[in-house]
């Protein structure tokens, strides 16, 4: 079953992967230009139709792809990397750092990085896409630190971390050789899985009009669609459809990545 889902999640990440990186070479049309066929639908002309405005949806999805990876990805790398450098050494510190960690942490976790996000759109009035993944790195890291904490607390008991400190070892060689080691795969899985809260905290703030300048979101999408779901079915049909494929993929290769990492969690133990 596991199998299954794994080659499932690779199949749906890699076209979508595909279709952000050779979308301007498969789509015969631009997603910042409009053409004289206004809500035309899906054929061989336009094969995910057009929208109202005459712009190829295809070309669209093509390009919230692209948009959709990027603060996904980059959502993920920064968050991540955060939460497990200020959780591990809280662990493995333990004392005044650990209690600071551990309240910063409760404090953060209480607002829903969304919400910070929302700030940002009002007050930037639809902030670029690196001011959106910072926003929402700057909450999103508190999950991951708390994670990357207790591991790191765990870790500085084994044997070979205390072996390490008395033969002399700095804490930065036994943080970086022995300890970083031991949150690696669980960091890993925690990353996969940031992607698809970046890319939906994305497309609901697109959706609200609160988004990234860009050509084209699939939250915008979705909002258009909304209006157009009589006339022209097909633009929320493929900007949910889309969404829905890159979590479902990202889901089930975390899925799948922790069950490898971690043999007992795919026997239910």
């Amino acid at each position: 079953m596991r199998s299954v889902e794994l080659r499932a999640g690779l199949a749906g990440l890699a076209a979508i992967v595909a279709l952000a990186a050779l979308g301007p070479w498969l789509v015969p049309w631009s997603a910042d230009r409009a053409t004289l066929d206004i809500l035309a639908s899906p054929g061989a002309a336009h094969w995910l139709g057009t929208d109202d405005e005459g712009v190829d949806v295809a070309a669209k999805i093509a390009a919230g792809a692209r948009l959709a990876l990027l603060v996904g990805v980059g959502y993920a790398v920064l968050s991540v990397a955060a939460g497990t450098g200020i959780g591990m050494v809280a662990g493995y510190f333990g004392g005044r750092v650990d209690a600071v960690v551990r309240w910063l942490c409760d404090a953060l976790l209480c607002f829903p990085g969304l919400l910070l996000a929302l700030l940002v759109g009002f007050v930037a009035d639809r902030p670029g896409l690196g001011t959106l993944v910072i926003a929402l790195a700057a909450t999103g890291w508190a999950g991951h630190a708390r994670l990357a904490r207790a591991l790191a607390d765990s870790a500085r008991r084994r044997e070979f971390v205390v072996a390490a400190r008395c033969l002399g070892a700095s804490h930065a060689r036994v943080l970086w050789v022995h300890v970083l080691p031991e949150l690696a795969g669980p960091m890993l899985v925690q990353g996969t899985l940031a992607v698809a809260t970046g890319v939906l905290a994305e497309a609901s703030l697109s959706f609200l009009g609160l988004g990234p300048q860009a050509v084209a979101s699939w939250g915008a999408m979705l909002e258009q669609g909304t209006a157009l779901v009589l006339q022209a079915p097909w633009v929320l049909g493929a900007a949910g459809g889309a969404l829905l494929v890159l979590v479902a993929a990202v889901n089930l290769l975390g899925d799948a990545l922790r069950d490898a990492l971690d043999p007992r969690s795919a026997q239910g133990g």
